[in-house]
């Protein structure tokens, strides 16, 4: 044993002696003379704050070359689509945009021309504006529910992201006609029926579309879920020690330490559960985009592409949804910007 040990100690003292040979003749050397020492002490000299921001650019480098290479053209052909009067194939000649953009043409026949589909807009923003605080409140209280030391909870926390799997491509709308999606006292009008009785009806309804979409939130609620988990994980439990010694109940500490320290994760929740909900096949815009396409609803270029609303309609709508994202989750954000102020 004292051999082999004695070996590999002869072995790494000869290969760190090599190693110092090479960088005495070779490399420093090398680096001298096409200048990397001076590139190196130059380097050494830049503050710390900026070398990090260099290792983040340097990090997310590869996205944004896929941004510039891939994403930036095809964002700008969408909004010169949305901004066409016309896009369609031409035997011979192929896809072509018509029409000048400052015309509006299918904005205009959005908002004035197609009664149905303004309203399925403003139906969609009421949906999403309902249903991303309730998706965050849930995953909340089920991240501090799995939270807690139980016997089995790395099983109910799979349990509770097999959904985000299951919800991925077409699933929501299988599952929505076959009825999954819905509570059947609810559709039976049994809910309904008490909470006309005990309730306004402004109020009532709000209660009963909630109530409507509660298997969804739950199935929605598995990421956010794990991000509220790992700032959970994150808290010192000291703080609730010393709060509990100083006489705080459960829910003074939850306002107190809890909430306080999880806010910055309600913004990445709220972005995120915003852009899932808002592009599930189930959405009413999606329908309209996806079956407006052509004739057919299907994706290839034909004579007839103008048929229903065609592409650049189907553009249009695309922005709507988007800004609609952008308005559900600036309102959103700018709540809980203002709440965590008293918290400053």
């Amino acid at each position: 044993m004292k051999k082999l040990r004695q070996f590999f100690e002869n072995g790494w003292e000869k290969l760190r002696q090599s190693h110092r040979k090479f960088q005495e003749k070779i490399w420093f050397p090398f680096e001298k003379k096409v200048g990397l020492r001076w590139l190196k002490d130059k380097l050494r000299q830049i503050p710390n704050k900026i070398k990090h921001a260099i290792y983040g650019i340097l990090f997310i480098s590869p996205w944004l070359i896929g941004l510039g290479v891939l994403g930036v053209p095809l964002l700008v052909r969408s909004i010169r689509m949305a901004l066409s009067d016309k896009y369609y194939f031409i035997t011979g000649q192929g896809w072509r945009i018509i029409g000048e953009w400052y015309h509006f043409t299918q904005f205009k026949r959005i908002f004035s021309d197609e009664p149905w589909h303004l309203e399925q807009i403003l139906a969609t923003l009421q949906d999403i504006a309902l249903v991303i605080p309730l998706v965050v409140v849930f995953a909340l209280i089920l991240a501090m529910m799995l939270n807690q030391k139980i016997k089995g909870r790395a099983i109910f926390r799979t349990i509770f992201f097999i959904p985000v799997i299951l919800l991925s491509g077409n699933m929501v709308s299988n599952f929505q006609s076959g009825g999954l999606l819905t509570v059947p006292a609810i559709l039976s009008g049994q809910i309904s029926g008490v909470m006309t009785e005990f309730f306004p009806e402004v109020f009532s309804e709000v209660i009963l579309l909630a109530f409507g979409k509660i298997v969804l939130i739950l199935w929605l609620s598995g990421v956010q879920i794990l991000i509220f988990l790992a700032g959970l994980q994150k808290l010192d439990p000291a703080l609730y020690e010393a709060a509990e010694i100083d006489g705080a109940s459960m829910w003074e500490m939850f306002w107190k330490i809890t909430l306080p320290a999880l806010m910055p994760l309600m913004y990445i929740n709220i972005i995120y559960t915003t852009v899932i909900y808002a592009n599930l096949s189930n959405n009413p815009l999606n329908v309209i985009i996806n079956v407006t396409s052509d004739e057919w609803g299907s994706l290839g270029g034909t004579l007839t592409d103008e048929v229903n609303y065609g592409r650049a309609y189907s553009a249009a709508l695309s922005w709507v949804l988007f800004a609609i994202e952008l308005v559900v989750i600036g309102g959103y954000s700018l709540i809980v910007k203002l709440a965590s102020k008293r918290y400053e």
